[in-house]
């Protein structure tokens, strides 16, 4: 049996499409996919740099610059921004399917197939991010969608209030459809596929928070 990927069929139904991959002998459709989801993390990201999202590191330096190292140093900003979208779909996709991959039995490529499900629904969290920070000034951390206001109120630990950011409704939504996936295509049981699943993105969020914890002012 031939599977054809579409991200868009298995995002929306993936009971079927996972039990179809799961049949599957060869998978079609793999490489355009999963360079349009690339393109598609490194847009989002870009307009993220374009909306001044991030700049505050370096945003006392440029009121000192004129305007045209102004706009030199944005459209490095940007180029940054755009590496960043790059590197954190490369991250979800093939790091995290390696990660399945070296814990289960389930095949590789499948597994990236899984995880070319659940990119969009991250980058619909960065869009719904980039919408609050424009039009609300609010932080990713502080995303209504997330752990994060609540933790406002529990703590004044930033470091806490980063992590509990991370959690969001679009994160669990991922791990469900992750748990789901690993069940029907390993043999591990469900419990030992959620906390393989909750490792992996415990790491992504510490490393989060502890990115958005160092003061770069200072390391600069």
């Amino acid at each position: 049996m031939i599977y054809q990927l579409r991200i868009l069929k298995g995002l929306f139904y993936p009971n079927r499409s996972l039990f179809q991959l799961e049949k599957a002998e060869a998978v079609y459709g793999l490489r355009p996919n999963i360079l349009l989801l690339f393109f598609l993390s490194a847009l989002v990201f870009s307009v993220s740099g374009l909306a001044g999202i991030g700049s505050h590191v370096i945003s006392s330096e440029l009121t000192a610059v004129s305007g045209g190292v102004f706009e030199w140093l944005k459209s490095y900003f940007v180029l940054g921004r755009f590496i960043q979208g790059l590197l954190y779909a490369a991250l979800v996709i093939f790091f995290q399917a390696l990660w399945f991959w070296t814990l289960t039995d389930a095949p590789y490529p499948k597994l990236v197939v899984l995880q070319a499900f659940i990119l969009p629904i991250l980058l619909l969290e960065q869009i719904v991010n980039i919408g609050l920070a424009v039009q609300m000034n609010l932080p990713w951390f502080s995303s209504p969608f997330s752990f994060g206001p609540a933790a406002h109120y529990i703590t004044d630990k930033r470091f806490l209030i980063y992590f509990l950011g991370c959690i969001s409704l679009f994160k669990i939504w991922v791990i469900s459809i992750q748990l789901y996936g690993l069940r029907i295509l390993s043999s591990r049981r469900r419990l030992t596929s959620f906390f393989i699943i909750l490792g992996i993105h415990v790491i992504f969020w510490l490393g989060t928070a502890f990115l958005a914890f160092l003061n770069f002012k200072k390391i600069l």
